[in-house]
């Protein structure tokens, strides 16, 4: 009776039924789809600029720029009747111009534009699933490629700077809110480095379809911070940013409710679809392949090595007047007359700062500052103050300089001792594992 049941227990498997062939996707709704094509819409508009992600590129992405450089100032003029700076483009780090916003206005116009017609030309298709990833594909790699550029030049150190001379003896209260926002970030290289290593590891995540959820979860909340501090302390990126968060929040609403489920209802979650796109032909997948590894290699090459280049230059081995270094002014004569420090004549220099390629800053009385452009004759010892005179310099040790000459048609010689930056508690507090008390100052 045993063996009986034991040969029943193992008795050979009957032939399996054929699969059921999967349930065909639901159908969306009139909102989804309405949806769908106004993000579809904008989205291209804004990131047609990937096209100079890929070897020659720039010159592919040319002609679209040069559309909108186009367009922008006649909507400027003719429009919003706009003149003046406002409506041409010159050299500028601010990414916040009235033309920036009129392209911006304009993206949001042709989308809405773009997306009656096409609800009117394409009323009848249920949904938009491929065309949905093909879409995320460019977002992914768009938001990618610009993380990267970001986050090498915080792990190269080049967009934030230690404080140099002359933020080192500014006063606080005289800094902007982006000043404040860049001496803070630069009083910390191993931060910066942090924060862009979080930029590039949410981009490289984007990269493949398994990790993008959570490179894109990452980045929402590395950018929402970067957005935040570009909108509370004035930094003009705060149209930029914005847009780059919203790339990142597009790539994680579709997994919302999976991610829901899993981190606050204690749900057990499906996979995710990750099957489209496909392709059929071998060599069209062979072909995929060599193009993204392509797009990544030119991307990941260009950021590093020019940011290495831009830190050798910068940091390795700078430019450095001969006198480079931070001065304080202990005497000050004019037409030999002596000008004490404690005088009410405000264009008295209290301290000057040798700092950079070329040009003298100086500190008078009152703080203000006064940018002198300068030229040097190494063998004579002389400084050529450009429109203002020229003086001949010495240095009869290694912590004082003296000047004797001409500035702005008066006799001058002015004695000066040289500060020594690691002075500043800025620069010599540094890092404590114990601190009995905190050092808040």
């Amino acid at each position: 009776m045993y063996y009986a049941q034991m040969a029943d227990a193992v008795a050979l498997p009957t032939p399996a039924e054929p699969l059921a062939a999967p349930p065909a996707p639901r159908p969306w709704t009139l909102a989804h789809r309405l949806l769908f094509r106004f993000v579809f819409s904008y989205l291209v508009l804004y990131n047609a600029r990937a096209l100079a992600f890929p070897p020659g590129g720039p010159w592919l992405a040319r002609p679209y720029f040069n559309l909108w450089h186009a367009i922008n100032p006649w909507v400027a003029i003719h429009i919003f009747g706009l003149s003046g700076q406002r409506t041409t483009y010159f050299v500028t780090g601010s990414g916040d111009t009235t033309l920036a916003y009129i392209e911006n206005l304009l993206y949001l116009v042709l989308a809405i534009v773009a997306t009656i017609g096409w609800s009117i030309l394409d009323r009848r298709r249920a949904e938009y699933r491929t065309l949905h990833t093909w879409l995320r594909i460019l977002v992914r790699y768009t938001l990618a490629f610009t993380m990267f550029g970001y986050g090498f030049a915080k792990v190269i150190p080049l967009q934030f700077r230690s404080p140099n001379f002359a933020r080192l003896v500014e006063r606080y209260g005289d800094f902007s809110p982006m000043g404040v926002l860049w001496q803070f970030m630069g009083a910390s290289i191993p931060y910066i480095i942090f924060s862009g290593a979080m930029e590039v590891v949410g981009g490289a995540l984007l990269l493949f379809r398994r990790t993008t959820l959570l490179g894109a979860m990452i980045l929402c909340a590395v950018l929402s911070n970067v957005v935040a501090l570009n909108f509370c302390y004035d930094v003009p990126v705060k149209l930029y940013s914005s847009n780059l968060l919203l790339m990142a929040v597009f790539l994680v609403v579709p997994d919302l409710g999976r991610v829901l489920n899993l981190l606050v209802r204690n749900r057990a979650v499906e996979p995710a679809d990750l099957t489209l796109p496909s392709f059929q032909r071998r060599w069209l997948r062979l072909a995929g392949l060599v193009f993204q590894l392509v797009c990544i290699g030119n991307v990941l090459y260009n950021n590093s090595s020019r940011d290495w280049r831009m830190y050798q230059q910068t940091f390795i081995s700078p430019p450095r007047q001969p006198l480079h270094g931070l001065y304080e002014v202990e005497s000050f004569s004019r037409n030999g007359a002596e000008l004490p420090p404690l005088t009410t004549d405000k264009t008295r220099w209290s301290k000057l700062i040798v700092d950079g390629p070329a040009g003298w800053s100086v500190r008078l009385m009152d703080e203000s500052p006064l940018a002198l452009a300068t030229t040097y004759d190494d063998a004579a010892h002389t400084v050529t103050l450009t429109k203002a005179g020229s003086v001949s310099y010495s240095q009869p040790d290694p912590n004082h300089l003296l000047l004797h000459g001409t500035l702005n048609d008066a006799a001058i010689d002015i004695r000066l001792r040289r500060i020594d930056p690691s002075q500043f508690l800025l620069k010599n507090r540094g890092f404590h594992w114990i601190s009995e008390f905190p050092f808040n100052r």
